[in-house]
């Protein structure tokens, strides 16, 4: 825990720096799956700011989306439309390399599925995973997700969204939650009530909370 937000959210910044270079030695690329949310938008706005994170290596990272409403790519609503202005352009990650959930289509949680099997299936068994993955207020939506019998992808309670599944989130090498400011406490209340059981337990990666004082309740003066 970080006494303020900068302090949590430069934590969580300097792991995701370490993973992302490991993975590319390994593996070549690097699968980075983010949720929307204030949390991960501060987090990817350090990234792109800080010079201690400046060899980060945009150029051979993929871009996955954990949930999305059912709005075409390109809306301004759109997640892959946030991440394409903070981190696309600035980081000049390949258009290929961007990966948007087309959830306005009745099959567009089986074409995100096909499609994550397709990048990843190449890697050896055990490393035929997401590498890391960002949580935001997403924590809440994917608590109430039933996994089909074998999905990875696939649309929450009242279908108003297509997300990945625990299987699929639980299966990834790092699962980071960001909560940070109102939104972190937002976060941090849903987990108490629920007796922090949200339906995250990696099978064999590792599941990191980056939370200020202010989410736990340490303080009541929100960061700014």
């Amino acid at each position: 825990m970080g006494e303020d937000s900068e302090v949590a959210l430069d934590m969580l910044a300097a792991d995701l720096f370490v993973q992302s270079s490991n993975c590319v030695s390994s593996f070549g690329h690097f699968h980075l799956a983010l949720s929307l949310g204030r949390g991960p938008e501060r987090l990817i706005m350090k990234l792109m700011t800080d010079p201690k994170y400046r060899s980060i290596p945009w150029d051979r990272t993929h871009v996955w989306s954990v949930s999305e409403g059912v709005i075409e790519p390109g809306h301004p609503e759109h997640s892959m439309t946030h991440w394409r202005e903070l981190i696309a352009e600035p980081g000049e990650v390949p258009e290929d390399q961007l990966h948007p959930i087309v959830a306005h289509r009745p099959d567009g949680a089986s074409m995100y599925e096909r499609e994550l099997v397709e990048h990843l299936e190449w890697r050896e068994r055990g490393h035929d995973r997401l590498d890391y993955v960002i949580l935001g207020a997403d924590v809440e939506v994917l608590n109430g997700v039933e996994d089909p019998m074998r999905g990875l992808v696939g649309m929450n309670d009242d279908e108003s969204r297509v997300v990945m599944t625990r299987r699929l989130l639980n299966a990834s090498r790092t699962i980071a939650v960001v909560g940070v400011g109102h939104e972190g406490r937002g976060l941090v209340d849903v987990v108490r009530e629920d007796h922090g059981q949200v339906g995250l337990s990696p099978d064999a990666g590792s599941l990191k909370w980056f939370l200020d004082a202010y989410a736990c309740r340490c303080t009541e003066e929100e960061p700014h």
